[in-house]
């Protein structure tokens, strides 16, 4: 088995950030909600002033994780974070560790934004999800609700 690497991705690497995308969306059951297009990765995340930044992880040729994620601030820690916004490891990745080693590498790649918290949402019947989060070490912000407005 090849070792797996985990590298930033670039603009080369949209159409594999949209297809783990996918690859994510219809294991949550999500695929009908979708409008993204890979046009929109290209546009937002691979500019000289991105909205987002993915890491891939690669078992040789074949990509088998991603995190997506963002600069946040928190007003009430006084200090930078980090919102992940995807998080995914294919089927035949899973209990290798891969998961832990993204999170790792998020907190890596974003040292110089001197980030000192990490936030995400998780769907609330991702069970799996939840567990692995909180073995983390992440906590339920009970305090927090999510709320979306769409402006389009």
């Amino acid at each position: 088995m090849d070792e797996i690497k985990i590298r930033k991705a670039t603009v080369e690497d949209a159409a594999v950030v949209h297809s783990l995308l996918a690859a994510l969306e219809a294991s949550l059951g999500a695929t009908s909600k979708i409008t993204r297009k890979q046009e929109d990765l290209e546009k937002f995340g691979f500019s000289d002033d991105p909205w987002f930044e993915a890491l891939i992880a690669w078992r040789g040729a074949e990509p088998v994780g991603l995190v997506v994620y963002f600069r946040e601030f928190s007003t009430w820690r006084g200090s930078p974070g980090v919102y992940v916004q995807d998080f995914y490891v294919s089927e035949a990745a899973r209990r290798l560790g891969l998961g832990s080693r993204l999170m790792d590498a998020v907190f890596e790649h974003t040292r110089d934004w001197g980030v000192r918290y990490c936030r995400l949402t998780v769907h609330s019947d991702n069970r799996g999800a939840q567990a692995f989060y909180r073995r983390l070490g992440f906590k339920h912000a009970e305090d927090e609700c999510t709320f979306m407005l769409d402006k389009r």
